[in-house]
């Protein structure tokens, strides 16, 4: 007599169980490698450091060994990028462009992330521009020296070298126009990066992926919209909870919010300065974006959080593929319609 495994899943149940698992792993982590293991699949996770938060990398492919060099392949991509997008390390192209005001021959993937820079710049009105290092430089100083926020001649002395308009990028050459002009990708870089790791590792065979770069997170994989992630979108007010769990087959999702980096408890000064006035925006409080690309939601969520709760929302709306939610100051929601869709 022919026995059959009862227990045994297939592979379709199994990639939709651990997505749901997603990055809480509520299941637990046994019952999930076990449902894999029958199903010939491995789940590797990995969490380190990278770009200045914690990066989780997490995969599922037929080979564990292979799984596993994909994960550490992941993670070398995201430092070669780090090291040539970051402001932060010494000698990249882009600290040498900022020191100098001008880089010859640089690198396409910096031509590649300034040129989307100055498009998200246009989207917004100039409510999200990398050319707000300066301002950022001047909060941190004043802060860090004396707790204090700049004075407003010193903000209005800043705001002469902020000015997306007065930069150019070519293949051959990137200028910086104005005198003290310099660039900060903080707010699209680590999108671009996780954008391209996830693609590389589907193209290296994983069937699912999930980059979690500090709340930036991109999915992917084969059959993603069958078996979507779930993942948390962070509560303001209470930090350590969730407004929401949605599911991400394919899609992106970035968040920007006053509660991240505030230099003060009442969070009215904050890292995302109005690169237009040289002050943090007052009447909203986070900003989420679901959308196509990490690149293109982090960078949304920043310049729709400028813009404010009216502008912001009438751009998110306008767009297509994207969906999301704003929380105002005093905890209204203003959420798309189609944010249904990604509901748990």
């Amino acid at each position: 007599m022919e026995h059959r495994d009862k227990r045994k899943v297939s592979r379709r149940q199994v990639l939709r169980i651990t997505a749901v698992a997603g990055v809480s792993l509520a299941m637990g982590t046994g019952l999930v490698r076990s449902l894999l293991s029958r199903a010939g699949l491995h789940r590797v996770s990995e969490t380190r450091t990278q770009m200045g938060t914690l990066v989780i990398v997490t995969i599922v492919a037929p080979e564990l060994r292979v799984a596993r060099e994909m994960v550490q392949n992941a993670f070398a991509q995201m430092e070669r990028l780090e090291g040539i997008l970051s402001r932060h390390r010494r000698d990249t192209p882009l600290d040498r462009l900022n020191t100098k005001g001008f880089l010859e021959t640089p690198p396409t993937e910096l031509v590649e992330v300034m040129g989307r820079s100055l498009t998200y710049s246009s989207m917004t009105d100039g409510a999200f521009d990398m050319t707000v290092a300066p301002l950022l430089g001047l909060y941190a100083s004043r802060f860090e020296e004396g707790n204090r926020p700049p004075e407003d001649h010193e903000i209005e002395r800043i705001l002469e070298s902020v000015d997306y308009r007065r930069v150019r990028v070519d293949s051959d050459v990137i200028t910086l126009e104005r005198p003290g002009m310099k660039v900060t990708l903080d707010g699209i870089a680590k999108g671009y990066i996780v954008d391209q790791t996830v693609n590389t590792l589907v193209d290296d065979g994983a069937e699912r992926v999930l980059i979690n770069a500090g709340g930036d997170m991109a999915s992917g994989g084969n059959g993603s919209l069958e078996n979507p992630w779930s993942v948390g979108v962070r509560d303001p007010s209470e930090p350590q909870g969730l407004l929401a769990n949605v599911r991400l087959g394919g899609e992106c999702i970035a968040t920007s919010g006053d509660y991240m980096q505030a230099f003060t408890q009442d969070r009215r000064f904050h890292h995302i300065i109005d690169p237009r006035t040289g002050y943090s925006p007052e009447e909203t409080s986070a900003v989420t974006v679901i959308t196509t690309s990490a690149m293109g939601a982090d960078a949304l969520s920043t310049g729709m959080m400028v813009l404010g709760p009216a502008e912001g929302f009438r751009l998110m709306k306008s767009l297509d593929d994207t969906e999301g939610v704003i929380v105002t100051k005093q905890g209204e929601l203003m959420t798309t319609p189609g944010l249904d869709h990604f509901a748990v």
